[in-house]
């Protein structure tokens, strides 16, 4: 082992003091068909006219090279026949670019070489690679053009793009400072906050209880009027002895109780007295009118009610029709007198007429009923004694000032946020690409709108409307050998019954960014051709093409 790998090491020392040797008097060493001038010193027989295999395996006869059958293990026996699957053949191309093309494409019938040399002279290939190799000329000159002009504006890239480094870190370096302020601001106003809330709850606490307590006495005195009026509609069922639905003068004058000159009988004057100066009243007159002067008689009468005493010697009350003084009738004489009341001759025509007068009266009642209800169900703002709604008001504006720190805050943290993002990008070795990350760059087919915007997402949308369908979001630079030659984009919207949809973007160097075209080779998996400005490194197309010249 250690012999053959001395042997490929003296075959290869060889072969480059061969290029050396015809480089520089520009000699051409006579060579096998199908190999190239590089090799021309492997192919070089021994002076008893043996040969060594190119992989040391074995030792043929030089006159066994391209006899169309393979002999050698690495095929290197027959460079210029199809004998050996894995050989390769040496295109020379003079006048053009050489090329090595699969044996298997050697003597096919087919002109795979521009100078022919892949088939026998009987299949008549032309040599056109003087024309070809003047054609790649005039690419080469204007890829170079493109790429000199590209340049410039990609200089102007990596300036825009290194500012806007610099930028990023002075804002990022501000957005420190400020944080760490706003942050102290924020506890400042947050204690401030937590103070006022505190005097606020103990002010609306005793407020609450305050309107608890007012609430009850409102709910006590509103039950009162209820209450008189259920014992009014008693004593009016007690006093209207002949069921007629009225109460008349003749029907009090049976209460003794309301005798109030206690001379024994209850006169027609001091019955109209508590009747209103009236004939006789329905239910509602009563409760309204008769009512109020009838208790404070009765309870006069029954002891439970003291009027006060005058300072001075009151005068003893002497009834008369001016003064309007109203009689008291007792219990007894009401039960014995019940049914002895006299009655108008249109009475039952008044009757009928009080009965529907009374029951028109009854309905606003129910009305006015629910429309309280309605409003105690209705949520109305309290009003607050002035100091309550201070406080009320002071801790308002400290909510209102600590969120607006807060606000103010979160936009910080947002921003720094953002920047660190960027920050994180690859933008190129010398931030070239910075400038496009932001922008937008669309492309139509007859189908759907695609729509690049790099360093986010890829996207496509129907030309005819709906919904936009994310191809892929930033990942990464994917470029062999040239790291920025590509783009991947992964995890977009996932394909019915398929994979998450990917997209690869193929970057070339242009005056202008644009998209220039977009295929789907696979499902899911999308291809952009994308140029720009940002990929005309003069020096990288110099290094890539310094190694292609015409093999003379």
């Amino acid at each position: 082992v250690f012999t053959m790998r001395l042997a490929n090491s003296q075959l290869v020392l060889l072969a480059l003091l061969t290029v050396i040797t015809v480089a520089v008097h520009g000699v051409e060493l006579p060579r096998p068909r199908g190999v190239s001038l590089v090799k021309a010193a492997l192919y070089t027989p021994r002076s008893d006219g043996k040969w060594n295999c190119l992989d040391g395996s074995k030792m043929i006869p030089f006159t066994q090279v391209n006899d169309d059958y393979c002999d050698c293990a690495d095929g290197s026996d027959e460079p210029g026949t199809s004998a050996c699957p894995q050989s390769k053949f040496h295109c020379i191309n003079k006048g053009h670019q050489s090329v090595d093309i699969p044996s298997s494409l050697v003597q096919d019938g087919i002109c795979d070489c521009c100078d022919g040399s892949d088939e026998l002279p009987v299949v008549g290939c032309g040599n056109t690679c003087h024309e070809l190799g003047a054609a790649a000329a005039i690419q080469r000159r204007n890829a170079a053009e493109l790429h000199k002009r590209g340049a410039e504006k990609r200089q102007e890239m990596i300036t825009r793009g290194k500012q806007m480094k610099a930028d990023r870190a002075a804002r990022r370096s501000e957005l420190g400072v400020r944080i760490k302020e706003q942050e102290g601001l924020k506890a400042e106003k947050e204690q401030l906050k937590r103070n006022a809330e505190t005097l606020e709850t103990e002010a609306m606490d005793a407020f609450k209880e305050q309107q608890r307590e007012l609430d009850a006495d409102t709910a006590q005195a509103e039950q009162e009027p209820q209450q008189m009026r259920q014992e009014a509609t008693l004593s009016f069922v007690r006093y209207d002895a002949n069921k007629d639905g009225f109460v008349e003068v003749t029907e009090l004058m049976v209460d003794m109780n309301l005798d109030s000159d206690r001379n024994g009988v209850v006169t027609v004057e001091e019955a109209k007295y508590f009747l209103d100066e009236r004939e006789r009243v329905d239910l509602d007159a009563f409760v309204t009118l008769a009512w109020p002067r009838i208790k404070p008689q009765k309870m006069l009468a029954e002891g439970l009610f003291q009027p006060p005493v005058a300072e001075t010697e009151p005068q003893p009350a002497v009834p008369s029709t001016d003064a309007k003084q109203p009689p008291i009738v007792n219990d007894e004489q009401a039960d014995m007198n019940a049914g002895t009341g006299e009655h108008d001759d249109d009475g039952d025509d008044d009757h009928e007429d009080e009965e529907d007068q009374y029951e028109e009266d009854e309905e606003p009642d129910v009305g006015v009923g629910e429309a309280t209800a309605d409003l105690e169900t209705t949520t109305a703002t309290p009003n607050y004694d002035p100091e309550t709604q201070r406080l009320i008001e002071q801790a308002n504006e400290a909510r209102n000032a600590f969120d607006e720190v807060d606000r103010q805050l979160r936009e910080i943290e947002h921003e720094i946020k953002e920047l660190d993002d960027q920050e994180s990008k690859d933008y190129g070795p010398h931030e070239e690409w910075a400038v496009l990350d932001g922008e937008c760059y669309t492309y139509e087919d007859r189908e759907y709108v695609y729509t690049l915007c790099p360093f986010d997402r890829a996207s496509q949308k129907p030309r005819n409307g709906g919904a936009e369908t994310t191809l892929g979001r930033w990942d990464q630079w994917a470029g062999e050998g040239d790291k920025y030659s590509k783009q991947k984009y992964s995890n977009g919207a996932a394909c019915w019954n398929g994979p998450q949809r990917s997209a690869v973007i193929n970057i070339k160097c242009a005056l202008e960014p644009r998209v220039t075209g977009v295929s789907e080779p696979n499902r899911c998996e999308y291809y952009f051709e994308f140029e720009t400005p940002a990929a005309c490194d003069s020096d990288a197309f110099l290094a890539a093409h310094q190694n292609q010249h015409d093999e003379l």
